[in-house]
């Protein structure tokens, strides 16, 4: 008898040692699916922050859209204008005082020279043609920081990318790390542009209209082909 009692004691142990390994093998189970839920979550929160940036909205905005200006400025030496019509975009910059007119249109480029009245023609280049969109395309699927930034008396949130140099008119190191780009919004308004390496900073005033002048998309009548 107390054999018996010996032989169902050691089957009990076993059973409760077989219990306790399934119990620990189902509470790491639970923890590994814990453990992915928890990482993909905030993976999938991430990635909706970057398509819910401004930036993203602004992109899609102006996608829809397919007509506006967009206007930089740092001073009156250095702007830059770009105008869009659908297939037809207008472009004018000044550096350092010296200004510089293209127009894109029917699959081509053409330059417009002010001073002699003429024309060159870039034939099946239309390079520029989506310009501004698609240097905001390129930052909206980023990730970024946010932040607050008094400029001008006035507070502004913004949202800053590392590496992005595109909206710059001085001299920055492109795709560099130690370069980031700050968009200052008010409200869903995009009102300045900041581009900071180092201790060296640009500021540019930002301008957007929806309401652009279809002449700009032809070339003068009394300019005649170089």
């Amino acid at each position: 008898m107390d054999k018996f009692f010996e032989k169902g004691d050691l089957m009990d142990k076993k059973k409760k040692a077989i219990l306790a390994v399934v119990s620990v093998i189902v509470l790491l189970v639970v923890l590994g699916i814990v453990w992915y839920l928890v990482v993909n979550n905030t993976n999938g929160s991430s990635n909706n922050q970057t398509k819910n940036s401004e930036v993203s909205k602004l992109y899609e905005t102006l996608q829809a859209n397919n007509v506006f200006s967009f206007e930089l400025s740092l001073d009156e030496e250095n702007t830059m204008y770009y105008a869009k019509s659908n297939d037809m975009a207008y472009i004018d910059t000044v550096f350092n005082g010296k200004e510089t007119k293209y127009l894109v249109r029917d699959g081509n480029t053409y330059l417009l020279v002010e001073d002699t009245k003429t024309y060159y023609t870039y034939s099946n280049n239309s390079l520029e043609l989506n310009k501004v969109t698609k240097q905001l395309g390129e930052l909206k699927e980023l990730e970024y920081e946010t932040g607050r930034e008094r400029i001008n008396n006035e507070s502004y949130s913004y949202e800053e990318y590392f590496g992005a140099t595109d909206f710059a008119m001085g001299d920055f190191k492109e795709e560099s790390e130690d370069v980031k780009t700050r968009f200052y919004f008010d409200g869903e308004e995009l009102a300045y542009i900041k581009t900071i390496e180092g201790d060296k900073e640009e500021l540019l005033k930002v301008n957007i209209s929806y309401d652009v002048d279809q002449n700009l998309f032809k070339i003068p009548s009394d300019y005649g082909e170089a």
